[in-house]
């Protein structure tokens, strides 16, 4: 591990002592003591700490009845449906996006600023699309009650991304970052996929529950956030934890379909053995741009070597395709964005949705809300290049500080990692299976930074390494 050089037991800081909670580390991401260098005690991030050290003022500053009655349920109800989260139907809009919005309004905290740029110019796309002024390109179907359908996801992702941040502020200040972590992830990893095989969900037609299983290398609602508590293990524990938490995603890896999780195991394991995470992170952003920006000029040859890489690959052509047709302004709200019928050379036509005839009223709403399996393209899309640069803002906006522990500065870029690849390779802020997990781990990033960043004079802290 990179670092500071180890130090004797002579020198080991005295608050390296034993946590009192399974879920709060008196050690350093390493393992080891921790000395400081701080002017205000406001800038520690103490939710990495032992509950003693957090601000004499905040010390008895526990989870409270806002929390419980707002921010909480909403997590735990989306942990414990994962997929089966459509089943509430309407209800969604109600728990969790309006707890949240609530929980935030009342924690009177500052909403992501870049986030509610893209948030707001979303709004005003979506008013000019009820009228119709924004051009097609291949786009040839509208309604006008797409528009409110499109739009609730990415208010979901806002209205918890915003909760979070308040929540997560007030757990950094009182030294309880992970609290509930077993309650969590007992929802997200065993009550979630009972539900969704008791539900009849699958996966590629398969509805056995081994697919169910291998839902687990999915970055759903439930598994996101799961996550987020599995990676602080590796990264914020040097016991039994760590080694639990890694055998945890090794499994996952070794038995799911999913590439996307593997992907993340990579990322974890590289940071684990020395790399920095924030390069880490930095080096997966710029690699599954460069996998894109190749492999959309072979996609008849993707096709045909992996179909299913190479669809998503034409749906972002075709999204391209429409920016330039529609001059970088964007299609708007209330249009499809994927085809119903591809075609490939050398292959038989691939239907990728049911002839629109034979549709119902509420199918074709759901055909015409289906995203492009990429969350920044699909803001390229509706919003065009504006909306495409509003996002990628706001999104890396919560890009994980350097003025941070090296542990906890690993653990940030982790979770960075599950959010960007969610965005990035499904469609994530399109579809109320994912906005939870994403506006978790965004809002706690946020939180994060704030922290990170609240010194006036922008001291770093000293981390000391010792075996």
């Amino acid at each position: 591990m990179q670092g500071d050089e180890p130090s004797s037991s002579a020198n080991r800081s005295p608050i390296a002592r034993k946590p009192r909670r399974p879920w709060l580390f008196a050690r350093n991401p390493e393992g080891s003591g921790l000395a400081q260098v701080v002017t205000t005690p406001s800038v520690i991030p103490t939710g990495m700490l032992e509950k003693p050290f957090s601000p004499p003022h905040m010390r008895g500053m526990s989870v409270d009845v806002v929390d419980y009655v707002l921010f909480l349920p909403g997590i735990w109800l989306t942990c414990a449906l994962g997929a089966s989260i459509r089943l509430i139907g309407p209800l969604f809009v109600v728990a969790p996006i309006g707890s949240c919005l609530l929980y935030a309004v009342l924690r009177r905290t500052v909403p992501p600023r870049l986030l509610s740029a893209y948030f707001a110019f979303c709004i005003l796309v979506a008013i000019l699309s009820k009228y119709q002024l924004f051009p097609a390109s291949w786009q040839v179907h509208f309604m006008e009650e797409a528009i409110v359908r499109q739009l609730v996801p990415l208010l979901g992702f806002f209205a918890v991304a915003w909760a979070a941040k308040a929540y997560f502020r007030r757990r950094l200040l009182c030294g309880d970052v992970f609290f509930g972590a077993p309650i969590v992830l007992a929802l997200s990893f065993v009550v979630a996929p009972a539900v969704m095989f008791h539900q009849g969900l699958g996966y590629q037609e398969d509805y056995s529950a081994y697919a169910i299983l291998a839902v687990y290398g999915t970055f759903i609602n439930n598994t996101a956030i799961g996550y987020f508590f599995i990676l602080g293990g590796i990264f914020l524990t040097h016991n039994w934890r760590r080694y639990a938490a890694l055998v945890i995603v090794l499994g996952v890896a070794l038995t799911s379909h999913f590439i996307q999780f593997r992907v993340l195991t990579a990322v974890v394991l590289v940071t684990l053995f020395g790399v920095p995470g924030r390069k880490v992170a930095v080096g997966l952003v710029v690699t599954l741009i460069g996998i894109y920006a190749l492999g959309i000029n072979f996609i008849p040859e993707m096709m045909i070597k992996s179909p299913n890489d190479g669809l998503r690959l034409a749906l972002a052509a075709d999204a391209f395709s429409s920016t330039i047709d529609t001059q970088g302004v964007g299609i708007g709200y209330g249009k499809e964005s994927v085809r119903w019928l591809y075609r490939f050379p050398n292959m038989p036509d691939f239907t990728f949705l049911p002839d629109p005839r034979s549709m119902t009223h509420d199918s074709m709403l759901e055909a015409l809300s289906r995203g492009v399996h990429n969350s920044f393209i699909q803001a390229l899309l509706r919003t065009g290049v504006l909306g495409f640069f509003l996002l990628s803002a706001a999104f890396f906006a919560a890009f994980p500080s350097r003025n941070l522990p090296r542990g906890v500065r690993n653990h940030a870029a982790s979770v960075f990692a599950v959010i960007f690849i969610g965005c990035f390779v499904d469609p994530a802020l399109e579809s109320a299976i994912q906005v939870v997990g994403v506006g978790f781990g965004y809002g706690y990033l946020l939180a994060l930074r704030a922290a990170a960043h609240s010194n006036p004079n922008r001291q770093r802290y000293l981390v000391r390494s010792q075996i």
